[in-house]
């Protein structure tokens, strides 16, 4: 088990709670808001929701093989939608999600999809990729506009869920040098970020001796999400064990899922 287990149930009460937050802010700000840490505005966040979205409803679309390809992909479905209005936006979100509904609760979870660069993830890993985009995005829309965002500890379980997968395809190991950094959030099984020869892997389990950050979910996935660092983190409720020096370097070589 990679950190928590899954049913259509649990994935379908947490994807229609997210979706229902972001509906109700992305409704309410101003379209040229430019969210935290980043170049986007609001209207950019919900451009790439909804192209993120059909994503999913066009299996044989463009697929990234890398972060450069995300990118671009990202950029161009925020340029499709630049003419449209945020309830335009919102309006196509809806049924776009109303057309997700109709297919992926029907799929066995362990039906594989291939995913950036070939990675094949589960319909579990996917419905949680989903549950993330409309958390973490949602986020930056509502901080941009002075509003908490608050995130329980079960969505964020599923956000770890996912970067229990595919965080090794975000690092860039070049420099680091062989090690691993143990992931263990409460209340979730840990996982371990694993650095050989310049290639990273996932292994499914906490390696001992490992450095470590444990703790919080909604630390440790804003934290992964580089949406936060290493210090507010903390003060969030995340523990650094180990070498605090060499937890900074694995996350400085990280990038934004």
């Amino acid at each position: 088990m990679l950190v928590c287990p899954v049913n259509h149930e649990l994935l379908a009460k947490h994807e229609a709670e997210a979706l229902a937050r972001n509906v109700d802010v992305l409704q309410r700000v101003e379209p040229d808001v430019t969210v935290p840490n980043g170049t986007w505005t609001a209207h950019d966040v919900g451009s790439h929701l909804v192209g993120m979205i059909g994503r999913y409803l066009n299996a044989d679309g463009q697929r990234a093989a890398s972060a450069n390809d995300v990118a671009v992909i990202n950029q161009q479905e925020i340029s499709e939608f630049e003419s449209s209005t945020m309830g335009e936006l919102v309006g196509r979100l809806r049924s776009r999600n109303a057309k997700y509904n109709a297919f992926w609760p029907e799929l066995p979870l362990d039906a594989l999809f291939p995913l950036r660069g070939g990675l094949p993830l589960d319909v579990a890993c996917l419905r949680t990729n989903w549950i993330s985009e409309l958390l973490i995005h949602g986020r930056d829309v509502a901080l941009a506009v002075g509003e908490d965002w608050p995130l329980d500890d079960q969505s964020c379980l599923l956000t770890l869920r996912l970067l229990a997968n595919v965080l090794h395809t975000y690092v860039r190991p070049d420099g680091l040098g062989d090690g691993t950094l143990v992931i263990a959030p409460a209340g979730g099984a840990p996982f371990s970020l694993v650095i050989r020869g310049g290639n990273a892997d996932i292994h499914a389990a906490a390696e001992e001796g490992a450095d470590m950050l444990s703790g919080s979910p909604a630390a440790l996935a804003l934290l992964l999400y580089g949406r936060i660092g290493l210090g507010e983190a903390e003060q969030m409720g995340a523990y650094v064990s180990g070498d605090a020096d060499g937890v900074q370097r694995f996350l400085d070589r990280l990038e934004k899922p």
